[in-house]
């Protein structure tokens, strides 16, 4: 296994070592941006080269939402020059979660994963999360150099990790950095949440069904690392709800769980 990945396989409150299962070159990525045109060119020209080069095939949604500035015209000068790409323009700001729902319910590929707008991402991580795809149903990356954010901004971000990671067992290294998610399931699962809270909601939902992951890390570019600013008191509540929702199990409580393959009903991987 290569260094710097793991694989697990998650079964009830268990959960075992196992053998990447299935490759899944092809993927969707979703790229959001709002009012980043300072930022989004060097996010496309760092994604694009690796995506032509890792993956057998691919699509990238551009979202520009409600930008005001030149983010959503630098969007459409590199859909002129790449099929693959589709730009949507939001008339107005609808957030991260309505963005990446768009290009879910659009999605022509089993995998997509979402990439920030804003150049967060050093491209050697993403590169290691492009060729990861396919070694389990989701790959999950974790940021290795979150401690050089601001210490409020660290300290919030750590006691989350520990707490979601003691409600519900799966003790990852990170919830809130890229992953491949797989379309079929994805679409399956009721994520009500938006924005911070979307991605906690469909990972754990996604594990609590019983898929495979592995986790792979990435690192944030040196300009973001101090940039984040710390989460609102109105992101907490909605996080309460969001957690309360896993806790009962809401957002796959109509999925048909008999479906999610076991491990010998798997593809090899490549």
């Amino acid at each position: 296994m290569r260094q710097g990945l793991t694989s697990k396989r998650v079964a009830g409150n268990g959960r075992h070592e196992m053998t990447p299962s299935r490759a899944a070159k092809r993927l969707t990525i979703v790229i959001p941006a709002l009012n980043e045109q300072d930022k989004i060119a060097d996010t496309i020209d760092g994604v694009l080269p690796l995506a032509r080069e890792l993956l057998d095939d691919f699509e990238i949604f551009l979202i520009d939402d409600g930008s005001t500035d030149g983010t959503g015209a630098i969007m459409d000068d590199f859909a002129a020059g790449e099929p693959r790409i589709i730009v949507q323009h939001n008339p107005e700001r609808r957030g991260v979660g309505a963005g990446f729902e768009y290009a879910l319910s659009r999605a022509k590929f089993d995998a997509i994963t979402l990439i920030p707008g804003d150049h967060a991402f050093q491209n050697e991580g993403i590169a290691r999360m492009f060729k990861a795809a396919g070694a389990a149903d989701l790959v999950i990356t974790y940021r290795d150099n979150q401690s050089d954010r601001s210490v409020n901004r660290s300290l919030q971000s750590h006691s989350l990790r520990f707490i979601l990671n003691c409600l519900f067992g799966f003790w990852l290294s990170d919830y809130h950095s890229m992953i491949v998610y797989p379309v079929k399931w994805l679409r399956q699962i009721a994520v009500k949440a938006d924005g911070y809270g979307y991605q906690i909601c469909a990972l754990i939902s996604l594990l609590q069904l019983g898929l495979t992951y592995v986790q792979v890390p990435v690192s944030l570019n040196a300009e973001l690392k101090g940039s984040s600013r710390a989460l609102r008191l109105r992101t907490y509540f909605e996080l309460g709800g969001t957690i309360f929702s896993l806790l009962r199990r809401v957002p796959i409580r109509d999925v048909d769980r008999s479906q999610v393959p076991t491990d010998a009903e798997r593809a090899p991987a490549r």
